[in-house]
Order: C-alpha cells, then sequence, then structure tokens
C-alpha cells in the first residue's frame, strides 16, 4: 500500500489545525489520537488575534467565536492579595466587541483582522473536531497510540498501537508530525533531547474546576476574566457558570496527596463562603517550561507543545502551536505537491524555533511579575507600591509585537534585504512588509479585509498594476510555483505596505518585496520554494 502523505500524531488544537492547514492546501493526511473523546481539561483560555486570523483563513474563526465567550464580555484582569481582602488594581482589557470597533477605527494597519477570543480548550476542541470530520481530506482516528517509527529513505513507518486490543498498527506515510504534546512520545522516539528549567518559587499547582452561580462572591471586586491573588488564580471560562482555579503550592510535596474534599479545601483557600454547585475535575501539575534541540528529524517534524512547553502567563503556548503549525503544513504540502525544495524543511526549525524561545522567555517574564509582586506583598510593601509594580510591568495578553510580529530573519527561504530593520519591542507591533514578516491587515476600499484576497498558494500583491508584476508571475508559471495575482488599488493600503509588489508565502509572511521587476524574478522563486541548491 503507498504511504500516506502525513501522519499527525496528537488530535488536539495544534494537530487538528495541522490537518485543517494541509487538507487547505489539497493534501489529505491521517490524524491519530489515543484518546476517544476531546479533552476535558481547561488548559487554556485564549486564542490570541494571530490564531484567529489563521482559523479566519481555515473557514473555523465563526464557530470559534460561537462557542466561545460572548462579544460584550470584557477580559478585566484583577490583582488582589485574595477574595478576603482588597484589590490591588485592574487592568482593564477590551471586550471582543470593543476589540471590533477599533480594528474598524483604526485602520491603519496596526490592528489584526481578527481580535483575539477567550474560549476553554474544552469548547475549542469540538469546534476543531467537527471540522476535521466533515473534511474529506483529515482521516481521524482515535484510540490509537504511538509508540515508535523509523525512517527508510522517502518513508516513515510508525508503528501504532490499538488502544481497546493492545494490536500494533503500522502505518507508511511520507512526513510525520508530532503534536502529541509536552510528554511527547514522537520526540523522545526520534531522540530529540529538549532543554528546560522548573519555576523557583512556584514547585506546584492543585487546579479544580468548578460550577458555581454564587457571582455576588466570586464578583465581589467586579467582574473579571484573571483574578491574581498570588497564592491562587481564577479563570472565569464562560462568564455564566464555569470557572478554575488553581491553587499554587508552597512547597513540592504539597499536592503529592491531593486534598480529600477540593470544593472544602479551595473554600478554604479563596477564605470566603463560595457556594460551590459542582466539582468538574481536580487535577495536580508542575510548572516547568521546555525547547526541544531541534525540531525535526529528518522527515518528522515536532509542532506546539512536543516542541516547547511554556507556563499559561501570556497564553503563548497553544498561540505558539498554531503558528508551528500552519508553517509546517504550508512547508510539507509544497513538497508533497512537486514545487516545493529541501531549503523548505530545513527553514521549519530555523523560522519557528526563535519563536518558541522568545516565547517562552516572554511567558517567564510575566510570570516574573507574579512571583515578585507576590514577595513584596508578603514582606510588607504597600499595596500601592505593588500596584505600580505590577502596572509598570504590564503586559501579559496585551504584547501585539510578541502576537503579531514575529520575523523571519534568519530563514533561507525569504528574500532579506540590507537596509536596517524596522524597529520592534514585544510590546507593540510595527506595521511592515519588511521580508519575514506577517504584513499589516487593513480593510480596503471595498470594506473587506486585504487578508480576504490571500490565496492558499503564495500571494502577489500587487499596488501597481502596470505589467511590473509579470517576469515574477512568468517565472513562477516556469518553476510551477502556484502564485494568485491580486490588485489593490488603494492608495492608502499602498502607504502602509511600502512596496508595490509584495509577495506572501501561505502562511502570510512576506517572502520577497519591490517596486519593481526584480533583477532576477527565477532567483527569487527558487529562494522562496527552497531549491537555491537549483
Amino acid at each position: 500500500m503507498d504511504p500516506v502523505p502525513v501522519l499527525i500524531v496528537g488530535a488536539g488544537p495544534v494537530g487538528m489545525v495541522a490537518a485543517l492547514a494541509l487538507a487547505r492546501q489539497g493534501v489529505p493526511s491521517v490524524l491519530v489520537d489515543q484518546g476517544f473523546e476531546t479533552s476535558v481539561h481547561p488548559k487554556l483560555d485564549y486564542v490570541n488575534a494571530r490564531s484567529m486570523e489563521f482559523l479566519r483563513e481555515l473557514g473555523v474563526a465563526g464557530d470559534v467565536r460561537a462557542a466561545g465567550v460572548t462579544p460584550e464580555h470584557r477580559a478585566d484582569v484583577i490583582w488582589s492579595a485574595g477574595l478576603a481582602a482588597a484589590p490591588i488594581t485592574t487592568w482593564r482589557l477590551p471586550s471582543v466587541a470593543q476589540e471590533w470597533q477599533r480594528i474598524a477605527e483604526r485602520n491603519d494597519g496596526t490592528q489584526p483582522t481578527e481580535p483575539g477570543q477567550r474560549i476553554s480548550q474544552i469548547d475549542l476542541e469540538p469546534v476543531l473536531r467537527a471540522h476535521c470530520q466533515r473534511d474529506p481530506l483529515v482521516d481521524l482516528r482515535t484510540g490509537l497510540r504511538f509508540d515508535s517509527l523509523t525512517q527508510d529513505g522517502d518513508v516513515v513507518t510508525s508503528h501504532l498501537v490499538d488502544v481497546m486490543t493492545d494490536e500494533r498498527v503500522p502505518l507508511r506515510s511520507r512526513y510525520v508530525l508530532g503534536c502529541d504534546g509536552a510528554s511527547s512520545q514522537v520526540r523522545t522516539a526520534v531522540g530529540i533531547g529538549e532543554e528546560g528549567f522548573d519555576v523557583p518559587g512556584l514547585p506546584g499547582a492543585f487546579m479544580v474546576h468548578f460550577k458555581s452561580r454564587d457571582l455576588e462572591s466570586l464578583h465581589r471586586h467586579g467582574r473579571f476574566w484573571h483574578y491574581f491573588a498570588f497564592r491562587y488564580t481564577i479563570i472565569a471560562q464562560d462568564e455564566v457558570d464555569t470557572w478554575t482555579a488553581h491553587v499554587n503550592g508552597m512547597d513540592a510535596a504539597e499536592f503529592d496527596t491531593p486534598p480529600a474534599d477540593p470544593a472544602a479545601y479551595l473554600l478554604g483557600t479563596l477564605g470566603v463562603e463560595v457556594k460551590i454547585d459542582k466539582v468538574l475535575l481536580t487535577s495536580r501539575w508542575r510548572p516547568a517550561f521546555m525547547l526541544a534541540d531541534r525540531y525535526r528529524a529528518g522527515r518528522v517534524l515536532l509542532a506546539g507543545d512536543s516542541a516547547h512547553r511554556m507556563f499559561p502567563t501570556g497564553a503563548y503556548g497553544m498561540n505558539t502551536g498554531i503558528g508551528d503549525a500552519v508553517d509546517a503544513a504550508w512547508k510539507i504540502a509544497a513538497i508533497l505537491k512537486g514545487f516545493g525544495g529541501p531549503d523548505l524543511l530545513d527553514s521549519y526549525e530555523v523560522e519557528r524555533r526563535p519563536v518558541g524561545l522568545r516565547n517562552m522567555h516572554t511567558s517567564h517574564r510575566h510570570l516574573g511579575v507574579h512571583l515578585e509582586a507576590g514577595r513584596r506583598l508578603r514582606e510588607g510593601a504597600a499595596p500601592e507600591a505593588v500596584a505600580a509594580f505590577i502596572n509598570a510591568e504590564r503586559g501579559e495578553n496585551e504584547y501585539r509585537g510578541i502576537e503579531l510580529g514575529y520575523r523571519y530573519d534568519g530563514s533561507p527561504v525569504i528574500c532579506h534585504e540590507d537596509s536596517p530593520a524596522p524597529p520592534w519591542s514585544p510590546a507593540e507591533y510595527t506595521p511592515t512588509t519588511w521580508p519575514g514578516s506577517r504584513p499589516p491587515s487593513l480593510v480596503l476600499g471595498d470594506g473587506k479585509p486585504i487578508y480576504d484576497r490571500f490565496a492558499p498558494g503564495f500571494t502577489l500583491v500587487d499596488f501597481a498594476g502596470d505589467g511590473s508584476a509579470t517576469p515574477l508571475l512568468e517565472a513562477a508559471a516556469a518553476q510551477g510555483l502556484p502564485i494568485n495575482h491580486t490588485v489593490v488599488t488603494d492608495s492608502a493600503a499602498r502607504q502602509v505596505w511600502e512596496r508595490d509588489l509584495v509577495l506572501l508565502r501561505p502562511d502570510h509572511h512576506v517572502a520577497w518585496r519591490g517596486n519593481t521587476a526584480h533583477g532576477d524574478p527565477a532567483a527569487v522563486v527558487r529562494r522562496v520554494r527552497g531549491r537555491t541548491a537549483g
């Protein structure tokens, strides 16, 4: 039997996005997971704006919003010494409705195409799974546990195990994408190591996921998305009745024996009477940071938590993983369809590992704010002084440079420029078409976002419309590179986009730009499709 094009191990959000992204490129995949149902663990609660742009492209964004927190609810963050104490400060964060209004009012390239969306993983996964099940190019197979693999020439043979019968199920594929989480068996199977560190001052945590309609008690300091109280955090999952509390351990052994009565334990920790209707789930977990030594071994690529593990501060984990999935999917698809070259696979780690490393350290920086503020409070600092420190380090869930501004500066499949790079900071997104960057989002004169002009393959955005795009289009046709040519007659957009011609990859990132045809358009095409060697 011929090998399947791609085996994806792990049907969490990253694996499902990878399958849908491959399907958008016309490439079938087999998506396996040892579980039969979607997650019951609230591992995440936010899909950021960049991820929503990808989900919009995949036709999923509307369903994600319908399943998530409704658009009128703000995303305020309250810092306090606890529900029994007084609040210290509040970060006012906008609702989705307010974000949409800001996008409409600031049509200057600084805004995303889509706002972020508050949604629990419990609610996100069924949406993605429904889309995977409907897509004829996604073969979802549950109840299969990945065990090992061997690589031989052009084929990877993965050894799967039926969890019900223990029967071994071999599966041959051209490529394997490991999206199987922090304890990735795929990563182990190909011998990729990892570097990481635990969190000093936070040796463990105990999670209580519960139902309560006692808003009078829970909202005694105001309505919130996140309630940070140093000893514990409360997350409002749906603005109705579902909450998740994480209690931070005082020492490594505190939760070795889980509380016998989680509800009573949580109430004792909160220090106030809250009517808990039902405890849905509890778990112990240990905070840690990890980055894989490599993101690729031959025909096996890692994405999501199998490649990097982060603390929830900043919501970078899954969102970084979605970026991994989209990047890996279009490159694998390009090779399978014949126009992509070997440099594409080489570029995956070059592009994505620095993003994972930076996001991991940024998450650690945000966590440091929590730990330092808690230390100051315990040592008797005035609440006003602690509030000043917290507000000076504000950035968690607001770092647009991290979310939207990452650039693939060292990529071998980008046509780089010698001129000075535009400014970059984690806090601010600078609209630019600098090669390797995500291009600015704008609403054009027809009322539609420019991002809706982007094709599944490459897109050449042409603001001149004078024939200067012809040499590049002819070179692409000669080499079999699919390019959608779109002429944009919008002078304001042209000013923000900085060049008359901007070539975009399937993941939106700028591959090349110029005001006139390149002197060697064939060389541009060879580079962006990963064939610089010939």
